[in-house]
């Protein structure tokens, strides 16, 4: 018996005489407020006029996901595109991906975009919350954010310290069976006295192989190694201000396909790819006893390299991405509503190498963007509220390799909420929101070598300075119902969500191999036009330390000059969870089941005709115990596709991991 067997029946042992349990992920006590950032407005959760999903802390702990999109698969209308690599995992929100969903750090827009690499690179084990919001975001946040925003909020040494406490730290070692992979991480913090200092340092380190299928064969080059580390300081002078300075730096190494979304092939090279992400960032809160003033302005520099080998043909690439940004906002308490107001500036910049002929150039591309926005929430009667919303974003690109290469662009993306609290337990919404997409620097500006065909015969990368930004209009109504001591003292709540997103002149990348006219060429063009149409459904009740909890999420995607069904649209998913805490509620235990539909609304030319549906079952326990000599501790364990199942979801490439047992123990001091 190895040691890891040894390490789990004595969890297994001490769980079975255990005689109280801690509470649930979910449980049904009264808890502080759910804070959304993504909105930029900090109201709560259940304030919201946009659509926004939150998961929190416990829920990553108890999951023990490998990555941020991973923790959002249980949501409606949310899928992973990227396949079962994580570093290359990417979310699809109501049907659109890539570039336009907008990434953002503790409250700071990530620009690293190119071909295939990834651009998640926090781990989990350094996230407090994230947020997304489903559909356009433009109005708040400018270019990307045509399908939503992804908004990662990284831990404090607050999130972490008890009311007591001024110094402490965890340590905390996991491991998963598909991968054989090992997860350590720990973290040491605390603050001062006077309460006005504090600091935390995170690091994390983990090392796997590659991932077991649900046919017993493994992914090949799939292993993965990563670690990192945060630093925190934070500074109050005084109860107006807080100074923050946060340092956060990521690596991974992986002997991966080309594109890591795919399997080796001839057009899909192996190659051994390095990546390093360094973030430092800078923050200022200002709130004084004034309601026309609660400050913020953050600084930012974002730096992420990608140093690739390919093996095969012995030729070392590197690709760079540099982001220096500021942001400022500022929230309002007028006599009638409130006022968010704000502004951006960044600059980004990229370059890289490529060794050996007939090799795509990346591009020395320039971009300066600024942008200001407001939004106004305006009551109009006593149970109705307005809240219209400005942004203009003005946007210089070039790529210094190409003359004339330069242009300027600038965009207005208005938006618009109406709620109506029509009773006290109904409340109904309808909104509209434009968004765009800019075009990027490897869209607007890669040149060379696509691919050959022979010695001499070359598909080439042709640029195109001239393309339109994509733009989306968003049309959206809501319903919100709760209901108290519906049998009992329990509670029920209900949402439902239509949505009508109208996305003009998509960027696609288009390949054309003419050998009739000898015209071979890779351009971007701006092609089509797309209507994404579809709704969200939940329900929660809670009883106790009973939650349930009920989803549904379907998007219906087409090409509207041709009428043929989009690429990239996900199943419909029904999603049932449970969650009941024991034993005076120091143990959690969780169950989930997903079911997703068949996916028959597929291109022409997509390589797969239809994709089956299929149901998988997800187990969760969570044991943090209260009696002495115990209440240090924490013990998760779950397992993902308990069936094992074998199976490819939609207009992925790569078919999904088998059964994954995970395992965590953390020590807390």
């Amino acid at each position: 018996m190895n040691n890891l067997s040894k390490v789990a029946l004595a969890v297994c042992a001490v769980l079975a005489t255990t005689a109280q349990v801690r509470a649930t992920e979910q449980a049904t006590k009264t808890l502080e407020p759910i804070i959304v950032t993504a909105t930029r407005d900090k109201k709560p959760l259940e304030k919201q006029s946009r659509q926004v999903a939150v998961v929190k802390r416990d829920a990553l702990d108890s999951r023990q996901v490998d990555s941020v999109v991973e923790a959002l698969k249980y949501e409606s209308n949310i899928e992973n595109i990227g396949g079962s690599r994580p570093g290359a995992q990417d979310p699809v929100i109501r049907g659109l991906s890539g570039d336009r969903v907008l990434q953002v750090i503790d409250g700071v827009r990530q620009n690293t975009r190119s071909g295939h690499r990834g651009t998640y690179f926090v781990d989990p084990e350094l996230v407090e919350q994230v947020d997304v919001v489903k559909g356009p975001s433009s109005s708040l946040w400018g270019s990307g954010a045509l399908g939503g925003v992804v908004s990662t909020r990284t831990r404090t040494a607050s999130d972490m310290l008890r009311a007591d406490q001024d110094l402490g730290g965890y340590i905390k070692q996991g491991y998963h069976t598909a991968d054989d992979k090992a997860l350590t991480s720990g973290a040491v913090y605390g603050r001062s006295d006077d309460k006005q200092r504090d600091w935390l340092l995170n690091g994390y380190y983990n090392d796997s192989n590659d991932i077991r299928l649900g046919n017993g064969e493994d992914l090949q080059h799939s292993a993965a190694r990563q670690q990192g580390a945060m630093g925190k300081f934070g500074w109050r002078p005084d109860e107006a201000q807080q100074i923050a300075l946060s340092l956060r730096h990521s690596e991974s190494n992986q002997a991966a396909p080309s594109n890591p979304s795919a399997n080796v092939s001839s057009s899909v090279p192996l190659v051994q790819q390095q990546t390093k992400d360094f973030n430092t960032t800078l923050d200022y809160q200002f709130t004084p006893d004034n309601p026309l003033i609660d400050s913020r302005v953050t600084a930012y520099y974002n730096k992420t390299n990608f140093d690739e080998y390919r093996i095969a043909k012995a030729q070392q690439d590197e690709v760079n991405f540099q982001t220096i940004g500021l942001n400022a906002n500022n929230r309002a308490e007028l006599a009638l509503g409130s006022l968010l107001t704000g502004a951006d500036v960044y600059f980004d910049k990229t370059d890289g190498t490529r060794e050996g002929a007939n090799r795509p150039v990346p591009a020395d591309g320039r971009s300066q963007v600024w942008g200001a926005f407001a939004q106004y929430e305006l009551p109009l009667a006593t149970d109705w509220t307005l809240t219209p919303g400005l942004r203009f974003d003005q946007f210089h690109t070039e790529d210094k390799q190409q003359i004339g290469s330069a242009r300027t662009h600038e965009h207005w993306s208005p938006s618009v909420g109406l709620a109506w609290s029509a009773s006290r337990w109904l409340t109904l919404g309808a909104r509209y929101d434009e968004a765009f997409r800019a075009p990027t620097s490897e869209e607007l500006y890669t040149s060379g070598t696509h691919f050959c065909m022979g010695p001499t015969l070359c598909n080439t990368f042709q640029p195109n300075p001239d393309l339109k930004p994509e733009t989306a209009m968003n049309k959206e109504l809501s319903a919100r119902l709760a209901f108290d001591n519906v049998l009992t003292a329990d509670r029920l709540a209900v949402n439902a969500t239509w949505f009508d997103n109208d996305v003009d002149d998509f960027i696609e990348q288009q390949v054309v191999n003419d050998f009739k006219n000898m015209i071979f060429k890779t351009s971007y063009n701006n092609v089509s036009k797309a209507q994404l149409r579809g709704y969200e459904l939940g329900a929660e009740y809670a009883w106790q330390s009973l939650t349930l909890n009920l989803g549904y999420g379907q998007t219906r995607g087409s090409n509207k000059t041709t009428g043929e069904a989009l690429a990239g649209i996900p199943a419909d998913k029904w999603v049932l969870g449970v969650n009941q805490g024991l034993w005076a509620d120091q143990l959690m235990l969780g169950a989930r089941v997903a079911r997703y539909g068949s996916q028959e609304r597929v291109p022409a030319s997509n390589d797969v005709a239809s994709y089956d549906g299929y149901t998988l079952v997800d187990l969760a326990l969570r044991w943090q115990p209260k009696q002495h000599g115990w209440q240090n501790w924490n013990v998760n364990l779950a397992v993902d596709n308990l069936t094992d199942r074998y199976y490819l979801p939609a207009f992925n490439q790569l078919y999904a991991p088998g059964r994954n047992g995970k395992l965590s123990v953390a020590y807390q001091f």
